[in-house]
């Protein structure tokens, strides 16, 4: 039986309440409490066990119908590990019209996978899909579905629920290890679910930096099921309301994945958020969910050339190379001939995973500069992904967002400098923003990630390229809306080869020009850097620095400890420690005081990843010789006896796996840490106003808390 309201007028009506009052949370949005993994697998389980049970008695017709119905007339490079059987594909798809139908409050819970057929095609049901065989499996796959059918959230949760992955997430290992294989796959394939609030402001933040008045072309180029192609909408159709829903995800969105299945599911998605508009009338859902798939083609996007060009050419004939399926090259507007020019926009969450080994490793070195000449298995493969952002758009007017690791701002690796290079050499606007893995992550606490979101625009009048940065940012689950309005960029110049900094606001960013200029390091300061293992503390020396090589609300700087601290029952850490050795105890006082100050704190963040404490970042610190000498070493060693005497009764140790740690922390004695800021200042020609902030920076950031004016703007806001 046909549900009574399959009709388009009646459908239309209803499905407009599946959207959530706007002062209300959507489940696509991770926050306390709140994992964005653990609710997918709530609703997403039972569809995966429906698959199975359905795609063990499809029969050929069926799965020939399917193909028949759905499939598209250009070809497409699937990558052979990710090839789908026929009865896979075929029983996703026809779940997928049920899940679709049923989010969208034209198909009841009770409705049987026959009848989302019928309501899918419409009266041109394909033959072979007449029918389905009625047996145990079919009332299996059909009771699964039933057993967690809800309207509002299928719809919230769309692109996430039709993931074939599975559940893959760290707290799913927890709690199920028989979840690691998947949780394996989804890391060796570099694939995360990205939370909607993060593609709906990246989303937003391409669009808004345009210029031109109508609807944009819009390319994810791993478009996965969907995320960043459905916030785009949502903000197309914010930006264009006169246009129709369903035309402007026909005519503007467009999308690639190394997998077939996840192309599918993106029309579903872009289907039940275009089928929601009255204007779409006078089609099937089939025939409008055809037009979208048009727009999304199964290749791998490192195997895409802009249009203009080709730049697989032999260097003798400047033919074209010639490659296997596999590995030919293809021009985007033979893919998509609405993107002859190129897209004007590219936004998306590109895999973080190698390049690995593959055929084609000799040309991706040809082509993509960040790879240099030679691309190795070990390279990072999201790098490509962003001189592609640059390659295909290649207009007067575009603007991208891509959501990366951290490590485009701070890794040292010649391919990453590379890529930092290319970005100083391309025209327009960038903005870096930069966000910690603790307390929460941007992805939520199922993906703990330290990420940085890249914005790039450009318009005609933009002649040169300007970098805007922001910090490295703390923040709590509570205030994931805060902290996205509160999302400002400051301005740097310099060189960002070795790195972009990370810091906020004017006088951070005088500061930090100021300190650049300094030739003096501390590394000229001190007799060597050396690495030792906390075992080798009791027969150290009173002229050495120690110093943690990780981090997060302070750095871990000590002198020898008491003989007390560390006893020999004790089953030490592995971990080294850095040690700085100095030419005598006053002048490791002095370098104690240094690295423990606030200015320290702030530098490391500034060119560090929040984490790690490198050698690097301790020989480089913009300090040497003449903090060793006359006036300012008397102070410094002063200040660092006096805070070494306040701190050394008070180790902290830690026992993680059997194994002992210990630490100091200078926090909680701002007094004695600010004395040393100011003597810093006063050499290195700092204004007052930047040692207030560095207190406030540290305050700030140890507590996890936005700027005090964002959130007092927004709690006057919501007042």
């Amino acid at each position: 039986m046909r549900p009574a309201s399959s009709g388009p007028a009646k459908f239309k009506e209803a499905s407009c309440a599946v959207i959530r009052k706007a002062d209300e949370i959507s489940l696509a949005v991770p926050r306390r409490g709140h994992v964005l993994s653990t609710v997918v697998e709530l609703y997403s389980d039972p569809i995966r066990k429906a698959v199975t049970a359905l795609s063990s008695i499809l029969g050929k017709k069926h799965c020939s119908a399917i193909r028949a119905s759905l499939s598209l007339p250009h070809g497409e490079q699937s990558r052979r590990d990710l090839i789908r059987s026929d009865g896979n594909m075929a029983a996703w798809a026809i779940v997928s019209m049920w899940v679709v139908g049923v989010s969208l409050r034209t198909l009841p819970v009770t409705t049987s996978l026959l009848e989302a057929i019928r309501w899918f095609f419409g009266p041109n049901v394909p033959r072979g899909l007449a029918t389905l065989p009625s047996n145990e499996a079919l009332r299996k796959a059909e009771k699964a579905l039933q057993t967690k059918g809800d309207a509002l959230a299928y719809f919230e949760l769309l692109p996430y629920i039709l993931d074939p992955h599975g559940p893959g997430s760290r707290l799913s290992v927890r709690r199920n290890p028989a979840t690691r294989t998947a949780r394996l796959r989804k890391r060796a394939e570099g694939v995360f679910y990205t939370p909607a609030d993060v593609s709906e402001y990246m989303a937003s933040a391409c669009l808004s930096a345009l210029t031109q008045e109508s609807p944009p072309s819009i390319f994810d180029p791993a478009c996965g099921t969907g995320v960043f192609l459905r916030a785009a909408l949502r903000e197309l159709r914010h930006k264009y309301p006169e246009r129709s829903i369903s035309s402007l995800a026909a005519e503007c969105l467009f999308g690639t994945d190394i997998d077939p299945w996840p192309l599918d599911a993106t029309a579903f998605v872009l289907l039940a958020d275009s089928w929601i508009d009255p204007r779409s009338g006078g089609t099937t859902p089939a025939e409008a969910w055809y037009r979208l798939r048009l727009n999304l083609a199964c290749v791998d996007t490192l195997r895409i050339d802009p249009a203009e060009n080709s730049t697989a050419r032999d260097k003798e004939d400047d033919e074209p190379v010639v490659s296997s399926e596999e590995t030919r090259r293809v021009s985007i507007a033979q893919l998509f001939p609405a993107l002859k020019e190129g897209p004007t926009v590219i936004l998306g969450n590109p895999p973080y995973a190698d390049l690995a080994r593959r055929s084609d490793l000799a040309e991706l070195g040809l082509v993509y500069q960040c790879l240099g000449s030679k691309a190795k298995p070990s390279a990072e493969i999201y790098l490509p992904f962003i001189e592609q952002m640059i390659r295909l758009t290649n207009r007067e007017e575009c603007s991208g967002a891509l959501v990366l690791p951290l490590s485009i701002a701070c890794n040292v690796g010649s391919q990453f400098s590379l890529t930092r290079e290319l970005i100083s050499k391309t025209r327009g606007r960038w903005r870096f923003a930069f966000f910690d893995r603790e307390p929460h992550a941007l992805f939520g606490e199922d993906v703990k990630t330290r990420n940085a979101i890249v914005l790039w625009s450009r318009i005609p009048s933009d002649k040169t390229t300007v970098l805007f940065t922001g910090p490295l940012r703390k923040w709590r689950g509570y205030n994931r809306a805060a902290m996205f309005r509160s999302l400002e960029f400051t301005v740097i110049d310099g060189d960002i080869r070795g790195g972009i900094p990370k810091i906020e606001g004017n006088s951070q960013s005088a500061a930090l020009r100021t300190l650049n200029a300094r030739w003096s390091r501390l590394e000229q300061a001190v007799e060597g850097i050396g690495r030792v293992d906390l075992a080798d503390l009791p027969s150290a020396d009173d002229r050495t620095v120690f110093v943690g090589a990780t981090a997060y609300n302070f750095i871990n700087v000590f002198v020898k400890p008491q003989r007390s601290v560390l006893q020999d029952s004790q089953t030490l850490s592995e971990h080294p420690l850095h040690a700085v050795r100095c030419a005598s105890r006053r002048d490791a006082f002095a370098v104690f005081g240094i690295l423990s100050s606030h200015l320290a704190y702030w530098w490391w963040h500034t060119h560090g990843d929040g984490f790690h404490v490198s050698r690097r970042f301790i020989a480089e610190l913009p300090f040497g010789l003449e903090a060793m000498t006359g006036r300012v070493k008397d102070e410094l060693t002063e200040h660092g006896n006096e805070l070494w005497s306040a701190i050394e009764t008070k180790p902290i140790i830690s026992l993680n796996r059997g194994r002992t740690s210990v630490a100091y922390t200078p926090n909680g004695h701002d007094g004695m840490r600010r004395k040393i800021d100011e003597v810093l200042a006063d050499l290195a020609g700092l204004k007052d106003i930047f040692v207030e902030e560095l207190q406030q920076f540290t305050a700030r950031t140890v507590a996890a808390r936005l700027r005090e004016h964002y959130m007092t703007e927004i709690e006057e806001e919501g007042a």
